[in-house]
């Protein structure tokens, strides 16, 4: 049995590095006739700064399009409360147009558009786990960069005591996944990752109502080595669970302290994915944690022994699947 070796350094972190700084700032109108040229714009950069930009609305839920100066599109609604907004560093210099809207067509009242540097990324490694505090008023979280080398795999957990945990992924591309309760213990969140190049992404750590306390960020490097996989399919002749859902079921075993990294995919209906514990205890449970509609849960085993995985489907969802289990 291959075990992945995992070396953990924890860190302590106490709030930024440097204070925010503001570049920019303007006021603006949604007026009823909703003209959006009066609602764009212009927020000179430089490449390297990391930027926040914010549409504060005077009680109106806001919504932004934002263009990068190298090409990238943003739309956003909430932020930070009612406010659209977003923070990235600059790939190049050159302009931010930002058109702002209300959410609600129609809708009148002002706005200020506000955009402020944020200090540098910090950086997080693979096998790392950071302890570190959100700050008052830190709606933006705290960034870091994380590299990995192509067909890396990571878990990448926040925990929080004192705050409902709100995670962050941004790839190489600026595309963005989000969290919130996916994590262990409740309000603790959780996001998968491969690196299908090398590259660097940004993680943020924040919370879900812009609180400050204290978190750790933990990047877990996953096996890719395959463990079981099966192709079956789920029919109205399959079992029933006691709340009527059908279900296909499977076993591994596995020893105390394994992590287990397992998929469930279809392209015939939207799986849920259920793992229980050698007593029969639930161990975890996801929908759509796999991207899209697929599942992925990723465990710690507690115990040695058998484990079961029941593949079942949202609703009355029936069809193909391939169940992937990596340790």
């Amino acid at each position: 049995m291959k075990r992945t070796m995992i070396l953990a350094t924890s860190l302590l972190l106490t709030g930024t590095l440097w204070a925010q700084e503001e570049i920019f700032s303007e006021a603006g109108e949604f007026a009823a006739s909703g003209v959006s040229s009066s609602n764009r714009h212009v927020i000179p950069v430089e490449a390297g700064m990391t930027v926040e930009v914010i549409v504060i609305g005077d009680g109106v839920d806001t919504t932004l399009n934002a263009t990068l100066p190298d090409g990238e599109q943003i739309y956003n609604d909430d932020y930070e409360s009612l406010n659209a907004g977003f923070a990235r560093t600059m790939a190049s210099g050159g302009e931010i147009v930002v058109q702002a809207a209300p959410l609600s067509s129609g809708q009148t009242g002002s706005y200020r558009v506000v955009a402020r540097t944020l200090a540098p990324p910090s950086r997080i490694d693979v096998g790392q786990t950071i302890e570190g505090r959100l700050a008052d008023g830190s709606g933006s979280g705290d960034r870091y960069e994380l590299s990995g080398a192509a067909g890396t795999r990571v878990a990448i957990d926040l925990k929080s005591y004192d705050f409902d945990a709100y995670l962050t992924v941004i790839d190489a591309q600026g595309n963005e996944s989000t969290d919130d309760d996916g994590g262990d213990e409740g309000y603790n969140s959780r996001l998968h990752y491969q690196f299908d190049n090398d590259e660097t992404i940004t993680v943020i750590a924040s919370s879900l109502s812009s609180a400050s306390g204290r978190y750790q960020l933990i990047v877990t490097e996953l096996s890719s080595e395959v463990a079981a996989s099966h192709r079956g399919r789920l029919t109205s002749n399959s079992p029933r669970g006691y709340d009527g859902t059908r279900f296909e079921h499977h076993e591994i075993d596995g020893q105390a302290g394994e992590i287990l990294t397992i998929r469930l995919d279809s392209n015939d209906f939207d799986p849920v994915l259920y793992v229980s514990s050698p007593d029969g205890s639930n161990l975890a449970r996801d929908d759509d944690g796999g991207g899209g509609n697929n599942s992925l849960a990723i465990v710690t085993l507690p115990v040695n022994g058998t484990y079961s995985i029941y593949v079942t489907g949202f609703g009355e969802g029936q069809g193909d699947y391939e169940l992937t289990i990596y340790r």
